[in-house]
């Protein structure tokens, strides 16, 4: 039987079976239970999932699924029972939500995947009860927006949901975020925007106008731009909450907007891309060449490299120069529908209904690389610290390392497509993503396993050989023990 340490610190208290995880042979602290009923201390089983297991250690059998659901009742005669017996439990982490356990599967025969290496922590956390459309981050707070008609406010260091704002009565699907002005907005099939106080998250105020869903928010100085699928765009005074005009001129739904030197890129259904004066609010130029819709608009973050790229139905990137608005290059190689543009300071990234993502030099305008993996659509890209991170339709996160451009790291938590990904830009930490399950990601830069500059430090000698001898006694690394 296990024992632990009394209030004198000295004296060892026997701890009870049950209380026991079957990995650790220690007192659980926050219990979680596999799909097989079996419980174990997260930490732990967390470790053993990580390290490639896909069974149950107690049973040995295969997992049909990785989620951690906690085991409330548990942890709660725990904490009982530590209490009674003097012995103090840190319960700083404890899981508030079903956690679901994250595999990094890459390097599994696959070709190009950079094996040998192990990921700091991740998470897959349920909270939405349908779609993630949008997720959106600052360096405290990551807010998600639903086909659930809320969005959540969660801590990005705990990991915990800390609101939930309900007000929307249809689908939220876009959202944007002005620390300066201490505000959150959401657009919705409602047809409304709401305005979120970032100090009480309260709403401020419900802006009207738009007569069908708001599919894109974008700030610019203090005037927000929403665009909508009834083919408008308005701008709202961001201090008064006031409307300033409606930019007409797209015939078909505004999908996407971009913000880059004083000017707002608006792509549409029509083919088109217009572009606005961000405080005259005239239309300006009206860009041409698409053969089909425009879903993706992104701006360079590069000072000289004054370009805004669109990517189309019609499966190219066009490349629009945001002074003079000429087409300086049409990239060309995917096979279908580009649905996702992302830029760092190097490169243009581009991922398509093909599968693939397009590496495209900055400043070259030339196709570096194709990054292969994925087995369905790419459906989000975002970027952090030398790394590209891809979501996609197979319901995978990979991380791309931007110097070798190998897949450095594979993920599985999520149960259904990787719909968004965001991060607070090529120096963050961690990445967030929102699913078509309605889950969210969280999710860090894989780290080498052995001695590199970067690695991650390794897990205390203690808490190692612990989990080493649980497993040897479990018979990890063969097959499970015949029943008798």
């Amino acid at each position: 039987m296990a024992s632990t340490p009394g209030s004198d610190g000295k004296s060892k208290v026997p701890v009870p079976a049950h209380f026991s995880c079957p990995v650790s042979m220690e007192l659980m602290v926050d219990p979680v239970m596999v799909v097989t009923g079996h419980t174990y201390d997260r930490p732990f089983i967390q470790r053993w999932l990580e390290s490639g297991n896909k069974t149950c250690p107690v049973t040995g059998i295969k997992l049909r699924s990785l989620e951690l659901t906690p085991n409330f009742a548990l942890r709660m005669a725990i904490q009982d029972w530590a209490t009674a017996n003097g012995i103090v439990l840190n319960t700083s982490s404890l899981t508030s939500v079903m956690e679901k356990a994250v595999v990094n599967t890459a390097g599994e025969g696959e070709e190009g995947a950079a094996g040998g290496c192990s990921s700091v922590p991740h998470s897959v956390i349920e909270g939405h009860d349908e779609i993630v459309w949008a997720v959106e981050a600052t360096a405290r707070h990551l807010f998600s927006a639903s086909a659930d008609k809320t969005i959540r406010v969660w801590d990005t260091t705990t990991r915990r949901c800390l609101h939930v704002l309900e007000e929307h009565t249809r689908p939220v699907l876009s959202l944007a975020v002005s620390e300066r002005h201490a505000k959150l907005f959401s657009g919705s099939y409602d047809c409304s925007i709401r305005v979120w106080d970032l100090n009480t998250y309260r709403r401020v105020k419900s802006l009207h106008g738009h007569t069908d869903a708001v599919r894109a928010l974008a700030v610019c100085g203090d005037v927000l731009f929403s665009g909508s699928y009834d083919s408008t765009v308005r701008a709202f005074d961001i201090n008064t909450l006031k409307p300033l005009k409606v930019l007409e001129g797209h015939t078909e739904p505004v999908r996407t907007l971009a913000v880059l030197a004083g000017k707002l890129f608006s792509g549409s259904y029509d083919k088109t891309v217009r572009v606005w004066d961000t405080v005259s609010l005239e239309s300006l130029a009206v860009l041409e060449g698409h053969t089909d819709a425009v879903r993706a608009l992104t701006a360079s973050p590069v000072e000289e490299c004054n370009y805004v790229f669109s990517g189309s139905d019609d499966a190219t990137v066009r490349v629009w120069d945001a002074n003079s608005f000429n087409c300086v290059a049409v990239f060309d190689g995917h096979a279908d529908n580009v649905r996702v543009l992302t830029a760092d300071s190097k490169h243009l990234y581009s991922g398509s209904w093909d599968k693939t993502i397009r590496v495209w030099d900055m400043r070259t305008l030339q196709c570096v690389k194709v990054l292969e993996g994925h087995v369905e659509a790419v459906l989000a890209l975002t970027v952090m610290r030398s790394h590209l991170i891809s979501g996609s339709y197979d319901t995978t996160v990979r991380f791309w390392n931007t110097e070798s451009f190998t897949c450095v790291g594979k993920f599985e938590g999520h149960e259904d497509a990787v719909r968004v990904l965001t991060s607070t830009g090529e120096d963050a930490e961690t990445v967030y993503s929102g699913s078509y399950d309605g889950s969210i990601g969280f999710w860090s830069t894989p780290v080498p396993a052995t001695g590199a500059p970067n690695a991650a430090p390794a897990p205390a000698a203690s808490a190692t050989a612990s989990l080493s001898d649980a497993m040897s006694s479990l018979n990890v690394g063969g097959p499970p023990a015949a029943a008798s």
